[in-house]
C-alpha cells in the first residue's frame, strides 16, 4: 500500500512537471502582430467606393456580369471591351481569361464548368495530348490542335466533333 501511495506520487509529479515544462515551450506558430487587422478595414482601403471585397463577389455570384463588376482574378473593374463572358454567364478580364483558360475548368465565382479542354486532355481528331502553345479553343470551349482544327475545317465540318455545337 505504502509503495502504491509512492509510486502515484511520483506519477503525479512526472505528470504535473511535464505539462508545466511543455506549456512554458515557446510557439513557433504564432501569428505575427501585423496579421491581425481586420479584413473589413484592408477592403475599404482597396476599393474607392467602400465597397468590400466580399460583398462585391457574393452578389456578381447571383447574377450575370455587367461593365463595372471586377474580375474575379485580378480585382480589376472590367468594361464592356475588356470583358470575356463565360458560358456560366460571368466575364473575366480579356488577360486574366486567356491564361485562366489553361489552369481551371471552372468559373471562379460560380464553380460550374465553363472550361471544357485543358492542356494535356486529348484531342478529339487524333488522340494526341493538348500542348498549351498549340490549342485552338472553339466556341464550345473545347479545344484542338491547331493543325487538327484546320483539317477538320477543310474537311467541310460545321460542328465540334465533341458537342456538335454550331462552330
Amino acid at each position: 500500500m505504502v509503495y502504491l501511495n509512492i509510486l502515484l506520487g511520483l506519477g503525479v509529479v512526472l505528470v504535473t512537471s511535464a505539462v508545466a515544462i511543455y506549456m512554458s515551450r515557446p510557439s513557433y506558430q504564432q501569428t505575427q502582430p501585423h496579421r491581425y487587422r481586420n479584413r473589413r478595414d484592408e477592403d475599404e482601403d482597396e476599393f474607392d467606393n467602400g465597397e468590400s471585397l466580399h460583398r462585391n463577389f457574393r452578389d456578381q455570384r447571383l447574377r450575370r456580369s455587367i461593365p463595372g463588376d471586377r474580375c474575379a482574378v485580378c480585382l480589376q473593374k472590367m468594361n464592356s471591351g475588356n470583358m470575356q463572358p463565360m458560358k456560366c454567364g460571368h466575364a473575366l478580364d480579356n488577360a486574366c481569361f486567356q491564361e485562366y483558360r489553361y489552369l481551371s475548368r471552372n468559373c471562379p465565382l460560380c464553380n460550374r464548368t465553363v472550361n471544357l479542354s485543358l492542356p494535356g486532355d486529348s484531342c478529339a481528331i487524333c488522340f494526341d495530348p493538348l500542348i498549351r502553345q498549340n490549342m485552338k479553343h472553339l466556341r464550345c470551349q473545347h479545344a484542338l490542335h491547331g493543325d487538327c482544327f484546320e483539317q477538320f475545317m477543310d474537311s467541310g465540318a460545321n460542328s465540334c466533333p465533341l458537342c456538335r455545337e454550331q462552330l
